[in-house]
């Protein structure tokens, strides 16, 4: 970055039209930010790790919010998205540890891996009917969120997407989405019951595992491959293990496969 990390205010000229990427990166003292209309894009890590940043104001111009643009932005409690922005990069608000609310915008359609990582404080999260793909990680960490509506034209929900949002006791997968990847739902510890559509044709590896409130969940006859541990203690892993068609390996009972030959 090309400013000193004791910089508390600062208020970008008019005269300005962009700025370079990292701009602000680890300026930890920075609280307050005002970007003029005549910018139009955030690039990538603009305000990366300023831990104390609480204020930012964000013009109706900007189209774009760049790869860990708000990354560590430790305390920030909120953050308006306008209209006019289409894209959010990734790792965009990772670890915003005291981000409660947000808005996304109807012209974005895809939220990025590691988008919301770790935003420990988010409760709720309201996402358009515009995004069709949510990245892997996403919602990692997201230990304060309880529910959230996926929109039905996402055709695509990333590896440990959700992982350890131990609040979240509801969801719904939309009827695109073929795979349920890996880890997608691990140690979603009050989710109570999901319900998986025919669409679905594969379960990864640890996919519900610890998922220790579980009481139902529906196994359609679609699905043809399951991953391993993906129902490790989970509150139906018993429930399960009477299904036939579910191999054992899905609740860490071992499988050998092979024939192993040891030779003397």
């Amino acid at each position: 970055n090309i400013f000193k990390k004791d910089i508390n205010e600062f208020v970008i000229p008019t005269t300005i039209s962009k700025i370079g990427d990292w701009c602000f990166s680890g300026c930890s003292t920075l609280k307050s930010v005002d970007i003029p209309t005549s910018v139009s894009k955030i690039g990538n890590g603009y305000f990366n790790k300023c831990s104390t940043l609480t204020r930012i104001n964000i013009p109706t111009r900007i189209s774009k919010i760049g790869d860990e643009c708000f990354s560590g932005c430790s305390s920030l409690t909120t953050i308006n998205i306008p209209t006019s922005v289409s894209k959010i990069g990734y790792g965009c608000f990772k670890e915003c540890y005291s981000l409660k609310t947000i808005n996304i915008p109807t012209r974005i359609n895809k939220l990025g891996d590691w988008c919301f990582n770790e935003c420990k404080s988010l409760k709720s999260i309201n996402i358009p009917s515009s995004i069709n793909e949510i990245g892997q990680f996403c919602f990692n960490g997201c230990y304060s969120l309880t529910s959230i509506n996926i929109p039905t034209i996402v055709n695509e929900i990333g590896s440990w997407c959700f992982y350890k949002c131990y609040s979240l006791t509801s969801i719904n997968i939309p009827t695109r989405i073929n795979e349920i990847e890996d880890g997608c739902f691990n140690r979603c510890s009050s989710l109570k019951t999901i319900n998986i559509p025919t669409s679905v044709s594969k379960i990864g590896e640890w996919c519900f595992y610890e998922c220790s409130s579980l009481t139902s969940i529906n196994i359609p006859t679609t699905i043809t491959s399951f991953g391993r541990k993906c129902f490790k203690g989970c509150g139906c892993e018993e429930e399960l293990k009477k299904n036939e068609r579910i191999p054992r390996d899905c609740f860490n009972i071992m499988m050998y496969r092979n024939e192993i030959k040891i030779q003397k």
